[in-house]
């Protein structure tokens, strides 16, 4: 993991590329990077300049097209706008980072003009400087609850947190019930459940888990060894058909549980379960790239996102919302993993640039899970 070491890449005070499509004023600029920022009326003003917003995430982030096209019309309503959305299916997080980076070093606009990530491509964010300062807690309207040892704004104001994910066990809720149920790590390793469980290629979880803060390397290192011996295979987590047809029983550990979250209203035998052991909670980030061809109606995106009917909107289309806000839903199974003893990280850019050895853990623990180291 490299750390983090700001590099600017020149935040101009005028950005015009030759598309003629985008460009932010020397006194935008200015105010942008002293994290002045504007306020949601001046937004909502130049705003209705811009017609279209381009979205480019992964087809099942946000529900994809369908997402956007409801995000944008309740935008749309909130603020009286009339901006059009415009979704094109894109890379991982990660990849569309790097991807926006590139694309403002060239001189070209972004492929997106809302960003939409997880603390890994915001630390990515950090490092190269691609994203839009903005006073993030002036453009969102209500204050965060307190959360000893996270900070909702990237440094640099560079992207502000928005919605959270928790890590724990997908299973198949018609074949696992009860007492079966995982409630610890030491509950994949029952003998009945040998050959009938998956994991994940990229060691989802148990990667966190094996920081400082959680349950530590080393015991971590030996868990997922023993686990390895007792798997059928390895799958990506968002392979939740694999679970219900019972092709395998349950997933040790899955990236979140937002598909879950949707699966369960809508009868899909699959059940989730938050480990007493520990937990963490991923955190999605909002974010304007500086080549954004709409950065007005991008900034609203995500400061909408903030408001009660953004969160509750996002919950219903994604399963996501903000565990920083009294009413979420997240809140509600981070509180009762804390009363049950469980260790809890809230990860972020922050977070993941202190412990510096992520990555090589990482590694590792895919070359146990691959079978390809003892």
């Amino acid at each position: 993991m490299m750390p983090y070491r700001r590099r600017r890449m020149g935040f101009c005070t005028a950005v015009v590329f030759a598309t003629g499509l985008f460009s932010v004023s020397a006194g935008e600029a200015r105010a942008a990077e002293s994290g002045k920022g504007t306020t949601i009326a001046e937004l909502v003003t130049k705003a209705k300049k811009e017609t279209t917003l381009r979205a480019q995430w992964g087809a099942d982030t946000l529900d994809g097209g369908p997402g956007l096209q409801k995000i944008v019309a309740a935008m749309n309503k909130k603020y009286g706008l009339n901006i059009q959305p415009s979704f094109t299916p894109g890379s991982n997080m990660q990849g569309m980072m790097a991807k926006i980076t590139r694309e403002l070093t060239a001189g070209q606009p972004a492929s997106s003009d809302v960003y939409f990530g997880n603390s890994q491509s915001m630390l990515q964010a950090m490092e190269n400087q691609p994203l839009m300062p903005m006073d993030w807690r002036a453009l969102i309207e209500r204050k965060f609850l307190p959360e000893p040892g996270f900070d909702a704004i990237v440094p640099g104001n560079i992207g502000v947190a928005m919605a959270s994910t928790l890590v724990g066990a997908i299973y198949n809720s018609n074949m696992v019930k009860g007492s079966d149920i995982p409630r610890k790590l030491e509950d994949f390793l029952n003998p009945k459940w040998k050959g009938k469980i998956a994991s994940t290629p990229y060691a989802a979880g148990f990667r966190e888990f094996a920081m400082p803060e959680l349950l530590g390397k080393e015991k971590v290192v030996n868990f997922v060894k023993r686990l390895s011996k007792h798997i059928a295979g390895l799958i990506r987590c968002g392979e939740t058909d694999r679970i219900t047809s019972g092709e395998f029983l349950m997933l040790a550990l899955s990236c979140g549980d937002q598909e879950v979250n949707i699966a369960e209203r809508k009868g899909i035998p699959l059940g989730y379960a938050i480990m007493e052991d520990a937990t963490i909670s991923h955190t999605r980030y909002g974010a304007v790239p500086k080549n954004s061809r709409a950065p007005n109606a991008a900034a609203l995106f995500v400061a909408f996102l903030h408001t009660p009917e953004g969160q509750k909107l996002m919950w219903d289309i994604d399963g996501l919302d903000f565990h920083l806000y009294p009413e979420s839903n997240q809140k509600k199974k981070l509180d009762a993993a804390k009363a049950k003893g469980a260790k809890v990280v809230i990860s972020s850019p922050q977070w993941l640039n202190k412990n510096k050895h992520y990555d090589d853990t990482q590694k590792e623990l895919e070359k146990i899970l691959r079978g390809e180291a003892s």
